[in-house]
């Protein structure tokens, strides 16, 4: 029997119907949803998600810093996250699956405004740095500044005087001091190597290093760096917000739990030649007269203090230290700190200083093919008395001459007629010469050497 012209189009209708039910039941999602967390709940930060143009927004909840957008067509999409005092969040072609959750994570928000890029010091940094130092603070830039903007923008406390210098590369973060240099000069040093200030326009800088002059580089002071809105680009955007960081300079040469001393508490044979001065380094800035009187220094002299910084004393005695001998500083707990604060118990430190000696001559001990007229230098470890030296001097065979001290611990002997040729010589410096101090030299020091022939 065969089956009816109805039955065969009921059968049709039912099979196409099951189709499309199907196909709605199955149907691949065509949206999906950005979700993620702020870390600084408290921001009011904003989330945006854009494509050529803002496609949608969300706050995030101020209890938990999390965000949702949900309802987001297939694709890629640019996120960026606002909050007043804070750089923007920038992320780039964030894919959208069909019926997934695409996870941003958890999210810092930058603490430096758009247009920066690092600086240095860093925020809350400890600087070491010590006497005759040099300080840079230096700003980097994601864009090319008007460096007229930049330094009207700029500007510290407490206030200091300084140099400006500029580049347009990235300049390395690190701080700089150099002794070496004079008031008027100012280091460039990096430490990962010098990059110079180059300038090629005047409003496409893209670093700038401004370095502090030393008699406003104070140890274990506090600094506050700051850049504000008036600094621009060269397109003339300014800064966001304020840039504003601190930082500590802290003594780098001494310890932060004692008094130190130079030469060190216990050194022995100490040289006359490199110490006219006892150095005291203080953890801490003193004041001068509680210290001055509280010290006491064995032997006992018409001692000069002078402060170089306010945690750092000099003590001057008049020239070179007593040669051979023991020197002992104290210093009793009258001395105080600039707070007011006492020594928690009396400080003593002592070391011991080399004899009067004879460093090198020219010619040296053994010295051959000698000029016949030679000049005949000696140099000596600390200042001499000259007339000790002249009666003590002799030269073998005889030989006049006269004496021209270069300096106090450096004189030559000139002969004034020829030395005979191919004759050794030799020459002494007997016990009775005397330093400033009046110290003989212990022992009779004596050189030869041996001239050319004719």
């Amino acid at each position: 029997m065969r089956p009816s012209i109805l039955f065969i189009l009921a059968v049709s209708l039912l099979l196409s119907c099951t189709k499309e039910i199907e196909k709605i039941i199955y149907q691949e999602p065509e949206h999906g949803k950005l979700v993620g967390v702020v870390l600084q709940q408290d921001s009011q930060a904003k989330v945006y998600v854009r494509q050529a143009v803002l496609i949608d927004s969300a706050v995030i909840d101020p209890q938990t810093g999390a965000f949702e957008i949900d309802n987001l067509s297939i694709g890629n999409y640019d996120v960026l996250i606002l909050a007043p005092g804070y750089g923007t969040y920038k992320n780039r072609e964030v894919a959208v699956n069909p019926g997934s959750v695409t996870y941003l994570g958890e999210i810092s928000l930058p603490r430096l405004p758009d247009l920066i890029h690092s600086h240095y010091p860093d925020d809350q940094a400890e600087i070491p740095v010590s006497a005759g130092a040099y300080l840079s603070i230096i700003i980097n830039f994601m864009e090319p500044m008007d460096c007229q903007s930049v330094l009207d923008a700029f500007s510290t406390v407490p206030p200091t005087e300084g140099t400006f210098s500029w580049s347009q590369s990235i300049y390395n973060l690190s701080y700089s001091w150099d002794r070496s240099v004079s008031d008027e000069t100012y280091s460039n040093s990096t430490g990962g190597g010098d990059q110079p200030a180059e300038i090629s326009t005047y409003t496409h800088i893209r670093s700038m290093r401004y370095t502090v002059r030393k008699a406003y580089v104070v140890p274990n002071t506090e600094y506050t760096a700051l850049l504000s809105t008036a600094a621009h680009d060269s397109a003339g955007n300014p800064l966001s917000f304020p840039l504003k960081f601190t930082f500590r300079t802290i003594e780098s040469t001494y310890t932060l739990t004692s008094i130190l001393t130079d030469p060190e508490n216990g050194s022995e044979n100490v040289s006359l030649s490199n110490y006219q001065s006892i150095y005291v380094m203080f953890p801490k800035r003193m004041d001068q007269s509680s210290v001055e009187k509280a010290i006491t220094v064995i032997p006992k002299s018409d001692a000069i203090f002078l402060w170089p910084m306010e945690n750092q004393l000099k003590i001057y005695t008049g020239g070179p230290l007593m040669a051979d001998t023991t020197y002992t500083i104290t210093i009793d707990t009258s001395a105080r700190d600039l707070d007011g604060v006492y020594l928690e118990q009396p400080f003593r430190a002592a070391f011991t200083t080399e004899p009067v000696q004879i460093r090198s001559t020219s010619p040296q001990n053994g010295q051959v093919f000698v000029e016949l007229l030679p000049e005949i230098h000696i140099y000596f470890n600390t200042y001499i008395v000259a007339s000790t030296l002249q009666r003590a001097f002799s030269i073998d065979p005889p030989a006049s001459g006269s004496f021209t001290w270069k300096s106090n611990s450096h004189v030559y002997f000139q002969p004034q007629n020829e030395l005979q040729p191919f004759t050794k010589y030799t020459v002494k410096i007997d016990t009775t010469m005397t330093d400033h101090w009046d110290t003989r030299l212990k022992e009779a020091y004596i050189f030869s050497f041996a001239t050319q022939k004719r």
